[in-house]
């Protein structure tokens, strides 16, 4: 085998083995996933948008996805502008479609642990602040939702 042909096969092997270490996936593989609807918002809490905000749509129906990893709820954070996408499978792609409470929850680190900013005003399931319905194959926009955390809440 000539030089040529050596640094050939070369190439070549470099490029099958590029190619599936560029199609393995990145994280678990999940079979049957259900179909979802993108639902988005910005969160605005004392006339300013909010970082940090968890949103859990919590299901108040029977909903397409009751595997138990995805747990009782699905979740969204706000970022620095204060918009959110909410997840099922992989960040913001959608929760399936059904009705939900929608919880907001601004959490602050804590040496006794967490503490809610927001007072647990907009955390209980039982009166929750806002619900929706998710249409299946719809996106749904909550457009600005508008919160007020108590003066005391940093202390």
């Amino acid at each position: 085998m000539n030089s040529r042909t050596f640094f050939l096969s070369l190439i070549c092997c470099c490029l099958v083995f590029s190619q599936f270490s560029c199609s393995r996936s990145k994280g678990k593989i999940i079979k049957d996933k259900v179909p979802l609807s993108h639902v988005t918002g910005t969160v605005i809490i004392n006339s300013e948008p909010a970082q940090n905000v968890m949103i859990d749509c919590v299901p108040l129906s029977p909903i397409a996805e009751t595997r138990p990893q995805f747990g009782t709820s699905f979740r969204g954070v706000t970022t620095s502008d204060g918009t959110f996408s909410m997840s099922t499978y992989a960040r913001g792609d959608g929760i399936p479609y059904g009705e939900y409470a929608v919880l907001f929850r601004r959490i602050e680190q804590q040496r006794s642990g967490e503490k809610d900013l927001l007072g647990g005003q907009y955390s209980d399931v039982t009166k929750p602040f806002m619900k929706i319905k998710v249409v299946e194959g719809e996106e749904l926009d909550l457009g600005e939702i508008t919160l007020k955390q108590p003066a005391n809440a940093g202390k």
